[in-house]
């Protein structure tokens, strides 16, 4: 028996290890199960968003297997958003983005949280988070004010008639002859999709994490490819609501905001006028911020060294139904 302890007092203090060790035992266990967790829009047969469904009208798969939902969301979250600015788009798509800021700043709510960048050949961050509407209202007054499109557009007046092209840049005569070459042109937007997805995951798990993106979806020479922006995306939870501008419709079906918008559980627009893209602004925010929240723990087993992507499928009992989620996770070691 230790000395200086009352050998009545060796049961209870038996007890207490006992319990201690059951307690870190249960910890250990439970570190080892990974809620997933899974935003889904549903909308009805006209577009609209539809309520009144229930966790028995949902069924959710993970590479294939059917996982049990062990938790069921439809409370509204506030927002963390990042808005991504294109200012390499055509004149008139830049004035109509800048005309229609009054109308972004309204989709959001007192306590969602923004992020404003711009960028073309590169990425610039204008604001960090933040929920002072003020300084929201400063941050897009200065953009509006300093945004240029870019240079490869054309003026107007007699001389304004293109003359030929390579890469968008006009062909000097004379200079390509004498062996001269244009520099391709560039354009970030994947590397603007990455630093979004960076930033967002660093925010709060309680709100739902967001990209807001202006674009015609063209992207030359970044830093980082579409494969890299998606899966930071979707290591991050992110979910991209992209408009797209100065797309024709063949470009809209092959556009890369589609494919994030589709891959992210997001939503994508092609607004033809300055009211068609203020109401997109709305119905993305709406969105994003009344989504059904399915949570599961994963039955996959964890993965012994860097991180494996899950394919998810959710299915719904009623039919006649959009169903809109982000299509994996990467579940990590």
């Amino acid at each position: 028996m230790p000395p200086g302890i009352p050998a009545k007092a060796l049961p209870f203090l038996l007890f207490l290890s006992l319990s201690f060790s059951a307690s870190a035992q249960e910890i250990q266990i439970r570190s080892n199960v990974e809620l997933v967790v899974v935003p889904v829009t549903v909308k009805d047969k006209n577009g609209r968003l539809a309520s009144g469904l229930t966790q028995t009208d949902f069924a959710i798969s993970e590479a294939g297997k059917k996982q049990t939902i062990t938790s069921f969301s439809i409370d509204p979250v506030p927002l963390s958003a990042v808005i991504l600015i294109d200012t390499g788009i055509s004149e008139e798509a830049l004035t109509r983005v800048k005309n229609s800021f009054p109308a972004l700043m309204g989709a959001f709510a007192d306590d969602d949280e923004i992020e404003v960048y711009r960028f073309d050949r590169h990425v610039e961050k204008l604001m960090d988070f933040s929920t002072d509407r003020a300084l929201i209202e400063r941050t897009f007054e200065k953009l509006a004010s300093n945004a240029t499109p870019s240079s490869t557009s054309m003026p107007g007046g007699p001389f304004a008639e293109p003359g030929p092209v390579i890469n968008g840049a006009p062909i000097i005569p004379g200079v390509q002859s004498a062996g001269k070459t244009i520099a391709p042109p560039t354009k970030a937007l994947h590397d603007a999709i990455f630093q979004a997805a960076e930033d967002l995951g660093t925010r709060s798990v309680q709100r739902r994490r967001i990209t807001l993106i202006a674009s015609d979806g063209h992207n030359q020479s970044s830093l980082h490819s579409y494969d890299a922006a998606l899966e930071r995306l979707l290591l991050n939870g992110v979910q991209v609501f992209s408009f797209g501008l100065d797309a024709s419709l063949f470009q809209r079906l092959r556009s890369t905001l589609l494919s994030y918008s589709k891959a992210t559980g997001g939503d994508a627009w092609f607004p033809e006028s300055q009211n068609a893209l203020e109401s997109c602004y709305s119905l993305s925010t709406e969105q994003a911020r009344n989504q059904y929240v399915l949570g599961y723990a994963s039955t996959s087993k964890r993965p012994a060294g860097r991180p494996v992507f899950r394919e998810i499928k959710v299915q719904l009992s009623r039919s006649g139904m959009e169903i809109r989620h982000r299509k994996g996770y990467y579940q990590t070691p």
